[in-house]
């Protein structure tokens, strides 16, 4: 008879779940939840144009792993760093303080400004259709 198989605690099985997870490995997830309430940088700063290239802008992202995004051209479908002390309008507070901004183009080279969580989460902090948001 064999013996029974001993349970794993919840602790054990998350904590082995996070070491196994690769961020970079899946595509981002996206999140509006943390965008600012700005007149030039929220979502009522954009057109209907700018709204559509949103969405189309979110569905080819979505089809890529952060590992590619991370090498493909900034104007293409990769992004660039952008300095916080570079930036034009006060941060959320709830940004944590190791992340940096980086910048995804949504609408021609319009870039749309966040941070990406540790699991892979891009939090959409605002929209930069006008090009006042940091000196580009």
């Amino acid at each position: 008879m064999s013996r029974p198989r001993q349970r794993q605690s919840i602790s054990a099985y998350i904590k082995d779940i996070k070491e196994a997870y690769n961020p970079d490995d899946v595509p981002p997830r996206f999140s509006f939840r943390f965008l600012v309430k700005h007149s030039d940088f929220g979502f009522e700063s954009l057109d209907d144009s700018n709204k559509i290239a949103l969405a189309n802008t979110l569905n080819k992202l979505s089809q890529f792993r952060w590992a590619e995004l991370r090498l493909a051209p900034r104007h293409g479908t990769g992004y660039e760093k952008i300095e916080k002390d570079a930036l034009n309008f006060t941060l959320p507070p709830n940004i944590p303080a190791d992340r940096s901004i980086i910048a995804f183009r949504f609408c021609g080279k319009a870039p749309m400004l966040g941070y990406r969580s540790a699991y892979g989460t891009f939090y959409v902090i605002a929209f930069d259709s006008k090009f006042i948001a940091y000196k580009h």
